[in-house]
């Protein structure tokens, strides 16, 4: 018999069955889809959060900041470097970020990062100085120089050296200030890489200071991120850190804490809240971390001060 000869209670209850078994599929595939695009969403957001333009002695501060707020780099010479006419100092910039130990290239750029690099010396001498890179055209001469267009193609691990040469009568004289400036400063949150690097004899230092902060677009609210980028820094040397935050507002990334082999505790300034403690090391490209949070809550204050409220960070220099 064909289906069509069957009485009609049958071809309706088949009928039923069928239209069951094409929703319970459709179901399915909104669901896993659904899923997916959740998962898009978070891996997105947290890529475009994260700020991947670092470098061996420039720490990235606000495109707007002023050179006396820019961080101070030393770098030591021995006494037989004297004897030397020229000496120099080498400098990398990268587009991966090294927040858990130099040249961690696990959060690489996914987007490319075209920047100009400007290089002054002041407090020396007026000549004998020069730059040398194979990444670009250097211009300027003097005590001004330039490296401009430079560009760290995303999506895979890149970087770029430059030599800065000075005559060995400027040591504990000369200061040299360094900036690389993106051309479009979303790519980065609207930050530039500076710093001003003293290069001295023996074990001179700086004045030590650190600082925390949250990395974000300067047009933009709490509200407007699903998680946020923290950058714990220190001037110069070693230090013991200490950084604690509100967990009912705020949860570290995992990935951060067990690369690390870090375990919060309790907190120990603020009540309720966790804390880890960590070294710090400049001169082992440790000196700077930027270190994810996500939401807790579904109640995020409105503006970046509140934000701070509900962070802490603290560095002591270790002296020798």
């Amino acid at each position: 018999m064909r289906f069509t000869d069957r009485p009609k209670w049958k071809r309706t209850v088949l009928a039923v069955i069928c239209l069951i078994g094409l929703l319970a599929v459709a179901g399915g595939s909104f669901a896993a889809y659904t899923s997916q695009a959740f998962q898009r969403g978070v891996a997105r957001n947290r890529d475009n959060e994260t700020v991947r333009f670092t470098s061996n002695y420039l720490q990235s501060c606000a495109s707007n900041a002023a050179e006396s707020s820019y961080a101070t780099r030393i770098v030591s010479f021995g006494e037989d470097n004297k004897n030397s006419e020229r000496l120099d100092v080498e400098l990398d910039i990268y587009n991966y970020v090294y927040n858990y130990t130099d040249g961690n290239t696990n959060l690489i750029s996914q987007r490319d990062i075209t920047y100009d690099l400007t290089i002054s010396f002041s407090g020396g001498g007026e000549n004998g100085y020069s730059i040398s890179t194979d990444a670009g055209t250097v211009s300027g001469s003097g005590t001004k120089f330039q490296v401009k267009d430079l560009t760290l193609t995303g999506r895979t691990a890149r970087s770029h050296k430059f030599n800065i040469h000075f005559p060995v009568s400027d040591l504990d004289q000369v200061k040299i200030t360094v900036t690389a400036v993106p051309r479009n400063l979303s790519v980065t949150n609207g930050q530039k890489l500076a710093a001003v690097i003293s290069p001295c004899v023996g074990t001179a230092t700086a004045t030590f200071s650190s600082e925390g902060k949250f990395v974000y677009d300067t047009n933009a609210n709490p509200t407007d991120y699903d998680g946020f980028n923290y950058e714990i820094s220190i001037s110069s040397g070693e230090a013991t850190a200490v950084l604690e935050w509100n967990p009912d507002v705020l949860e570290i990334d995992q990935f951060f804490l067990s690369t690390n082999n870090l375990t919060p505790s309790s907190g120990i300034t603020h009540s309720g809240w966790k804390q880890i403690t960590m070294k710090m090391d400049q001169t082992k490209g440790e000196g700077d971390y930027l270190i994810s949070f996500y939401k807790n809550t579904s109640t995020i204050p409105d503006t970046w001060g509140e934000m701070n409220s509900y962070i802490s960070f603290t560095a002591t220099q270790i002296t020798q």
